[in-house]
C-alpha cells in the first residue's frame, strides 16, 4: 500500500526541491545512490538526513516530473519519513508558488511598459 497518495505535489524543479530539502536539514547531492528496498537506486538528486533517512528523486520516463525513491519501511526512517516528506513537499510547493508569482509579476510589469 502506498502512503504517497496523501502527497499530491509533483516535483518538476530540482533546484526548488534542493532548497526545500536543505531547509529541513538534509544534505543534498546531485546524482548519487539511495538505498531502497535492500537495493541501491541511482537517482538524480539524493538527500540524506542526519537521522539516517534517505530520500531520492529520479526523472520519470516520458514525464515532466521526478519520482520519489525511498524505503518508507526502513528502520532508520521509522515514523520520520512521512512527516519529513510532507514538510519538504510543503516547502517545495510554497517555493514553486513564490517563483511563479515573481514570474507573473515581472510579466505584468513588462506588459505595462
Amino acid at each position: 500500500m502506498s502512503h504517497l497518495s496523501i502527497l499530491p505535489t509533483l516535483v518538476t524543479d530540482l533546484d526548488l526541491l534542493e532548497i526545500a530539502l536543505r531547509s529541513e536539514g538534509f544534505n543534498v547531492f546531485r546524482g548519487g545512490v539511495v538505498s531502497s528496498f535492500d537495493t541501491h537506486q541511482t537517482v538524480d538528486l539524493a538527500a540524506l538526513h542526519p537521522s539516517g533517512l534517505q530520500l531520492g528523486w529520479r526523472h520519470s520516463d516520458n514525464q515532466p516530473h521526478f519520482d520519489l525513491v525511498a524505503d518508507l519501511a526502513a528502520p532508520e526512517g521509522s515514523g520520520l519519513t512521512e512527516p519529513a516528506l510532507r514538510r519538504v513537499l510543503r516547502r517545495y510547493a510554497i517555493n514553486q508558488a513564490m517563483r511563479q508569482a515573481e514570474i507573473l509579476d515581472a510579466e505584468t510589469v513588462t506588459a505595462g511598459i
